[in-house]
């Protein structure tokens, strides 16, 4: 039985499905201090987050992903590359 190749994560198109569906955009996500909230990353993962930045300092698109910006995840303490935020 032959199968079907799978379709490969396009980060453009999930950011795209999220923002239309509440999602927000890395011009107003939280600051430093400002609390805990839900961010979309690169990889398609939906995680809690706490920014550690005092400013907005995305990193632009390009080949790998879109406009992106690096938070760290409350339970691992590990960075992410969030693409869209939302509050939990």
């Amino acid at each position: 039985m032959k199968h079907t190749k799978p379709k490969r994560r396009d980060p453009f198109e999930m950011l795209e499905d999220g923002i239309q569906s509440g999602w927000q955009t890395l011009d107003t996500i939280p600051l430093k201090g400002e609390g805990e909230f839900l961010v979309l990353t690169v990889s398609g993962l939906i995680r809690l987050a706490r920014n550690g930045k005092s400013e907005r300092k995305p990193r632009r698109a390009d080949a790998y992903g879109p406009e992106r910006m690096t938070v760290n995840s409350v339970k691992t303490g590990n960075y992410l590359g969030a693409m869209a935020w939302r509050w939990p």
